[in-house]
């Protein structure tokens, strides 16, 4: 019984598992925090970006973008791992390198799968459907709907027409939608995101109680301090990440619906002209475009 017990016992001086366990999930916690907040504070820069980047066809975006990015994960892993197997760790080292390599090879091998997939929807014209939900599919459509109607005699105008009123009587109003969401509708429509934040903190928070609950009958200052340092960052920190991200959503909601709005609707009108037999009167003298301002939330 005294080897077990020695065995078993952790070493003066050292935390106990369940606070470290704590400790870095606070950590980890406080960084996506910090990383989703600078992506909001940059959003009308990012939002360009993606406007640039997701105006590609969609399986073109997912072959460029989405797949360099799982090959970069599976390299970084793949690298820790050959680290970790060479500097003596052993075959645990070797083995944890093994487990983990599934995850980024299953995300390669699922964008390999979707770039199939998309590039069948950016094959069919006009689009069946245009969810609301995916910038990619509604900015590559809304590419294509520009550039046919820029065309004074489009190939096909039935399907430009068609594309035109899924843009504006379907996908719009959807976006404005999805604007316009309140807090807690935004909470119900993306439930996997809200279990995850607030099951996260919760796990987090409990691990930490339950290192310091049993230390303070002894009167212990320390873990009064932990324990209340816990009971205010934690929950902060989660309903930071949860606030940040919904009027995220809502300003890239905002912002797509504008430029579905604007260049949908330009290339309507300019559709309704040449039927009416309506000439530009502005001398033949294209106008200045402006850059479009994106919205303030």
């Amino acid at each position: 019984m005294t080897r077990f017990a020695l065995v078993t016992t952790q070493p003066a001086g050292d935390p106990p598992a369940l606070l470290t366990l704590g400790v870095w999930s606070t950590l980890v916690m406080a960084t996506v925090f910090v990383g989703t907040l600078l992506s909001y504070l940059l959003r009308h820069r990012l939002e360009r970006a993606n406007a640039a980047i997701q105006g590609i066809r969609e399986h073109e975006y997912v072959r460029s973008v989405q797949q360099p990015v799982a090959g970069v994960l599976v390299g970084a892993v793949g690298g820790y791992g050959i680290n970790v197997a060479t500097q003596g760790a052993g075959w645990p080292g070797y083995l944890g390198w093994l487990l983990g390599m599934p995850v980024p090879v299953a995300m390669v091998t699922w964008a390999a799968v979707r770039s199939v997939r998309r590039r069948r929807f950016d094959e069919q014209w006009p689009p069946d459907e245009v969810p609301a939900d995916d910038p990619v599919r509604v900015r590559g459509t809304l590419r294509r709907v520009v550039r046919e109607g820029a065309d004074p005699a489009p190939a096909d105008p039935a399907a430009l027409d068609r594309t035109l009123r899924l843009l504006l009587d379907e996908v719009l109003p959807a976006l404005r939608t999805r604007r316009d969401r309140g807090p807690r509708r935004w909470l119900r429509d993306h439930r996997a995101t809200t279990v995850l934040v607030l099951g996260w903190a919760a796990l987090t928070l409990g691990a930490v109680a339950a290192v310091a609950i049993p230390h303070l009958a002894g009167g212990r200052p320390g873990a009064w301090a932990v324990l209340g340092g816990a009971t205010l960052v934690i929950p902060a920190l989660a309903g930071g990440q949860l606030v940040v991200l919904y009027r995220h959503s809502r300003f890239r909601s905002g912002a797509l619906a504008g430029e579905v709005e604007r260049s949908a609707g330009a290339v309507r009108r300019r559709i309704t002209e040449r039927r009416l037999g309506i000439a530009a009167e502005s001398g033949g003298e294209p106008r200045r475009r402006r850059r479009p301002a994106l919205p303030a939330d």
